[in-house]
């Protein structure tokens, strides 16, 4: 019976070549193994009785290829013709697809081959198989013999159900690929359409034509014998029956000859598709070896580029504006950034390898063994206000946040320290007026933000390519580990992005209780290192609203991160999120257990300029992206009851979804024109596009690609902004003159889209961009939205 496995999407087909004794079904087997292709055809096998003279059945694995979705295989059986092997025939033939019925054509076989044909009608029966329903082929071998009977008289007896009939002669290799074809058409299209697959299907009789002509298409002819035909040669694997003794048996249980042949016969057979299995396993193991090797090699390209990210992420970290100290447990210090050196005094190989307690006073000394105690079963330490020591015994305040540093088996290897020096920061808070803040971040920001996220965009799309496109789990992994790594550093620069560049929401149908549930399910996990409860209680009657999904989960997890941070030391943790509605306004409260927040710190709660870290950005940016909503967040504290912070939003009708839906183009096929001045992040795109099937030009410059423009046509173009010579914004005004129809077909990439100029570019145009960094996801959705605009008029 065929045998479906949806999880590969295979369909295993059994044909069963039937007749009398020495009438060819094994020579048609072997002349079909002989000329199948090294490539198509499998192993063949052989059971053998315990004397290995009488062959029981032969099994012959080949494959189809991958039609209309499903891999089809075939595996074709013979049966012994000898009277005596009867319950050996029943055997092989249960569960058949296809039946091909051999018939010898010699006078004196006359009466064996109906004798055969009507074994053939009581096994089938015996199997439940109905022989004027199931596939049924007739071949006419040894036609090459003196005293062959015509055709025509055979047919008259064999042939009751006038099926197709070929004339062979098997050991030439004629007429044996005919019947082939002619069994695999009738068998795979009474399946298809018994399991109503055809349905699916445009052309179901192209499709047969297709599984023809791809056979014939890897089948070979067999060389012409030098003197007489023989048998082609063909290596068999053999598998013999072992002795049964009846002391094996179950004491009690009766021995049946009978069964005791069809359990070894099904053996057997089960033993042979597995063997057939585990080759195939083989030969994919050793083309998956060859393909590692080269991705080896890719990857240790992609190192040579990770090492340069590397360097250029440890600049960071040793330019950054507080100490970053990691040291053993022990207490010995490892790593010393410039500016612990700038902050305690001591230059780097002064300080490695001495201990942490000597940058601390002696009545403090305890407070480090509780940190490490803490630090050492994973907890983060956040914003510990406490004093320690310059070079030379000066005290000065400073606020230090510990965390673990992890191996590959996440066990705790050493401990880091951010330090802050807060003496700096009260002397700035004195100078420094609110606007002044915002005014020196502008500055120093764009430039900043540019060059990290020309950076770590290549490093970003090249991390996804190698997780996406690895054969091997383990590489797939290790490139899924430094696209991590990436995303982490995307996550330090992203908050601070997201306040100097606010984000325009894209509103889509969505359900609130929906957003809620992805956002708790987001922070669950800190939650349960920290033992805080978190309880929905969320109204099912809310109607849906037209929101930007990604940004309300953002706004919601940080509102939720917000409240487990705050009862990091409560002795009650409990964290409730509620929605309703009320009025015109959908609400979100977030209530914690909190030590309640003075009226001073609740005025500071929404103010960027107050923040200290980025994890403090997490409310001001919930407040710009309620703000971006048309809604706005709140917050209210009382001793005793802990915080609440409720987000109100808008009940905003639905978008009306478009009159008639666009099929999608799809990427395959279509030309593309890459312009970016970084060379890594140009290589990066052309390779991802590629990889999408589309045809891909590049150019490092933009007066180069106008050069192409006016040489070819392209259906998308990739550019980047800010480029040395003629800028992105320059190769907009030059299609707006010359390629008017491509203004709608143009996406940009940029690093400083909160730069006033680029801004104003950006809104004036209105073509679409995506912010560095940006990964392979985001990349392809836009590319298939720009496909899908028209570019007449």
């Amino acid at each position: 019976m065929v045998q479906f496995n949806t999880r590969a999407n295979e369909i295993l087909l059994k044909l069963v070549y039937y007749g009398p004794g020495l009438s060819g079904k094994t020579t048609n087997l072997q002349s079909l193994h002989a000329m199948c292709s090294d490539t198509q055809r499998g192993e063949m096998f052989s059971v053998n009785t315990q004397e290995d003279r009488t062959l029981f059945f032969d099994l012959l694995p080949i494959n189809l290829g991958y039609i209309y979705g499903n891999a089809i295989h075939l595996q074709i059986y013979t049966v012994p013709g000898q009277v005596q092997y009867d319950a050996s025939r029943r055997v092989v033939l249960g569960g058949a697809d296809g039946v091909v019925f051999v018939a010898d054509s010699s006078e004196a076989k006359m009466q064996d081959n109906v004798d055969s044909l009507s074994n053939l009608y009581h096994n089938l029966n015996a199997n439940r198989l109905n022989i004027k329903q199931i596939p049924f082929i007739i071949q006419y071998n040894k036609r090459d013999l003196p005293d062959a009977m015509a055709v025509g008289v055979m047919n008259r007896r064999l042939n009751f159900r006038s099926v197709p009939y070929f004339e062979s002669v098997a050991n030439r290799g004629t007429g044996v690929l005919d019947t082939f074809l002619a069994i695999t058409r009738e068998t795979v299209g009474y399946t298809f359409k018994k399991y109503h697959l055809d349905k699916k299907i445009k052309d179901f009789d192209e499709m047969l034509n297709l599984i023809e002509s791809n056979v014939r298409t890897s089948m070979r002819e067999l060389p012409p014998p030098q003197e007489a035909p023989l048998a082609p040669a063909v290596e068999s694997t053999v598998l013999r029956h072992s002795n049964v003794s009846v002391a094996d048996l179950v004491p009690g249980k009766v021995a049946d000859a009978q069964d005791l042949l069809e359990d070894a016969l099904k053996s057997n057979m089960e033993t042979a598709r597995l063997y057939s299995e585990l080759k195939q396993v083989k030969d994919t193991l050793e083309k998956k070896n060859e393909e590692m090797s080269q991705l080896y090699t890719q990857l240790d390209r992609a190192n040579q580029d990770n090492l340069k990210t590397r360097k250029y992420l440890e600049g960071l970290v040793q330019n950054i504006g507080e100490a970053v100290i990691s040291y053993a447990p022990d207490g010995k210090i490892l790593t010393w950034n410039t500016a612990a050196e700038r902050i305690f005094g001591y230059s780097r190989p002064e300080i490695v390898g001495r201990s942490m307690a000597q940058l601390t006073p002696d009545n403090l000394l305890g407070e480090l063994d509780q940190v490490a105690q803490q630090v050492g079963r994973g907890q983060v330490v956040r914003d510990m206000a406490t004093t320690r020591l310059r070079k030379g015994g000066i005290a000065f305040p400073a606020n230090i946040t510990y965390a673990p540093v992890r191996g590959n088996d996440e066990r705790v290897l050493a401990y880091s320290a951010l330090v802050r020096d807060l003496s700096e920061q009260r002397d700035l808070q004195d100078r420094l007026v609110h606007s002044q803040k915002h005014e020196a971040l502008g500055r120093l920001v764009p430039t900043l933000f540019h060059e990290a996220a020309n950076r770590l965009t290549p490093v970003l799309l090249e991390s996804r390519l190698i997780a996406e496109s690895s054969l091997d789990p383990h590489q797939a992994e290790q490139a899924t580990r430094l696209a991590k790594a990436v995303d982490s550093i995307q996550s330090l620069l992203q908050p601070l992005l997201t306040v100097l560049n606010p984000p325009s929401p894209r509103p889509l149908p969505a359900q609130v209780n929906d957003l809620v549930r992805e956002a708790a399910a987001l922070v669950d996990a800190k939650a349960q290192r920290m033992g805080v409860t978190v309880e929905l209680n969320l109204d099912a009657t809310l109607p849906e609203t037209a929101l930007d999904p990604g940004l309300m989960v953002q706004a919601l997890t940080n509102l939720l991160l917000n409240g487990l941070q705050a009862m990091a030391m409560s002795p009650i943790k409990r964290l409730r999120v509620a929605t309703r509605a009320s009025g015109e306004n959908l609400q979100v409260v977030v209530q914690d257990t909190a030590p309640a927040l003075g009226e001073a710190c609740q005025a500071e709660l929404f103010d960027p300029a107050q923040a200290t870290t980025t994890e403090a950005l997490g409310l001001p940016i919930a407040d710009i992206i309620a703000r971006q909503h048309g809604g706005r967040l709140s917050a209210r504290s009382q001793e005793g009851l802990g915080n609440a912070f409720l987000l109100e939003l808008p009940c905003t009708a639905l978008p009306t979804p478009p009159a008639v839906p666009v099929a999608p183009m799809g990427l395959k096929g279509a030309k593309a024109l890459v312009v970016d001045d970084e060379s890594f992040l140009l290589e990066c795109l052309v390779d991802a596009l590629g990889a999408w099937g589309m045809e891909v030009a590049s150019s490092p410059r933009g007066d180069e690609a106008i050069q192409k423009l006016e040489s070819g046509a392209f259906d998308v173009i990739v550019s980047d902004i800010r480029m040395p010579g003629l800028s992105g914004v320059d190769l907009f005004e030059w299609l707006k003159a010359q390629r008017p129809a491509m203004t709608r077909r143009i996406l940009y990439t940029t690093g400083d889209s909160f730069d006033a100029k680029t801004r104003e570019f950006l809104e004036a145009s209105q073509v679409p961009y995506l912010g560095k960094p940006f990964d392979l996801k985001q990349l392809k959705q836009s590319l298939e939205r720009l496909l899908e605009t028209p570019v007449e008029a």
